[in-house]
């Protein structure tokens, strides 16, 4: 799993228009406030099978997220993508407060994938 930071998921949300951007926080987190393309795929015990559904190519760029360098969420869920053959996984591990204090673009309210 590789690390990125701030200005490289800037980057990659410029120039990779089918990037995959996963927010692994439950859904009243994604609720509050999150990162622009994002979508909520909450680590849980439904977590492969969702993701599986949701990005059947596993040579997609994804990027994964949760709060800030404490949770360690995203990192857990980095490890289940790599598990299960997902080639390119980055975790963004400094999270949505990083994202959030370095006033970049949020978007509030639910999820457009519903399972």
């Amino acid at each position: 799993m590789v690390t990125i930071s701030r200005n490289e998921l800037r980057d990659l949300l410029n120039t990779c228009l089918d990037l995959k951007l996963l927010e692994v926080l439950p859904e009243v987190a994604y609720q509050d406030y999150h990162l622009p393309r994002s979508i909520n795929v909450p680590l849980s015990d439904f977590f492969n099978e969702r993701i599986l559904r949701l990005i059947p190519d596993r040579s997609s760029t994804i990027v994964v997220y949760s709060l800030n360098y404490e949770c360690h969420l995203s990192s857990q869920a980095a490890m289940c993508l790599l598990e299960l053959g997902y080639q390119t996984v980055f975790d963004y591990e400094p999270g949505k407060i990083d994202w959030r204090a370095a006033q970049m673009p949020i978007e509030y309210g639910e999820s457009r994938i519903r399972y």
